[in-house]
């Protein structure tokens, strides 16, 4: 069930808990580039996946009405679309980790700002309506992202070729995979949606480890950098739910826009990346959007 709040209370919160998941997922997404990632991505990402998967067994336990055994799906007929969700945000994550590990962050991030159009026209899809405020929100945030990608063309020539169309697939893969998320969230619980989907996840990298078994278990830099990075991103994951739950599927996608902006900061006080003016003007049309998505509900 939904809290007793106020549509405006709600909505506040969510804007505070997606901002809080975008900062922890832009320290993540740094972890990435951890060394061996290049050579044996399938094992970074193996033991990623299972301490997540551990991560949310313990929230669910210490944190959820019930404890973990009141909160556990079972693996029924009802509930196989969670594990085809999960598998759907796993193939995201894969992809990505692939993608910014050697691609200069602000290619990537702005390639999967495909996410806000695939997710506002699912939340329309799914049935929420879609005021003039966000419309216009919506519509700025796009000719801003334009005028970005036109004035980086020649980064993108640079680096064309089948690793430069990947932030574009994770784009249209989350933009669909969030908003389902938050359908899941709705019809089956926060706890049991956040452990299924992280099952399959945990399913697709085991697979995909399997079938490329180069590497070692045995580089401790790789442990280390994986369990920070599992740890972020499951507290990211949860709240990002609760931004799901709290602000519908529309409201998120637009505030998961702003992970371009975060993330280019972070990938350039950590690796010296290049941030030109005009991802400042974006940062600026986060706050200034986000107030108003606030008091125009």
């Amino acid at each position: 069930m939904m809290p007793d709040w106020n549509p405006t209370t709600l909505i506040a919160l969510a804007v505070a808990a997606e901002t809080l998941s975008l900062l922890l997922f832009g320290r993540a997404n740094t972890l990435w580039r951890s060394p061996g990632m290049t050579t044996q991505p399938q094992r970074f990402l193996l033991i990623r996946s299972a301490l997540a998967l551990l991560w949310v067994h313990l929230g669910a336990a210490i944190l959820a009405p019930g404890g973990l055994a009141a909160n556990y799906p079972a693996l029924s007929l009802d509930t196989l679309p969670l594990l085809a969700l999960g598998m759907l945000g796993g193939l995201g994550l894969l992809l990505f980790a692939l993608s910014i590990r050697s691609m200069p962050a602000q290619l990537v991030f702005f390639g999967g700002s495909l996410h806000l159009v695939v997710g506002v026209l699912v939340g329309w899809f799914l049935g929420e309506t879609l005021s003039i405020s966000r419309a216009l929100i919506i519509g700025l945030l796009l000719l801003a992202q334009l005028t970005v990608l036109w004035n980086d063309r020649f980064s993108w020539r640079q680096s064309w070729g089948k690793g430069s169309l990947l932030p574009f697939a994770v784009g249209a893969i989350w933009g669909t995979y969030f908003p389902l998320l938050g359908l899941a969230i709705n019809r089956w619980g926060f706890w049991p949606s956040l452990i299924a989907s992280e099952w399959s996840v945990m399913l697709l990298m085991l697979a995909w480890a399997l079938s490329r078994p180069a590497g070692t278990w045995r580089d401790s830099s790789m442990w280390r950098s994986m369990t920070e990075q599992s740890l972020l991103s499951s507290v990211g994951q949860a709240l990002s739910g609760l931004a799901l739950w709290w602000g519908g599927v529309i409201l998120h996608s637009i505030l998961t826009n702003f992970n371009i902006v975060i993330n280019s900061f972070i990938f350039r006080l950590r690796f010296g990346e290049a941030l030109r003016a005009r991802y400042l003007l974006y940062f600026a049309l986060y706050i200034a959007f986000a107030a108003a998505l606030v008091f125009s509900f």
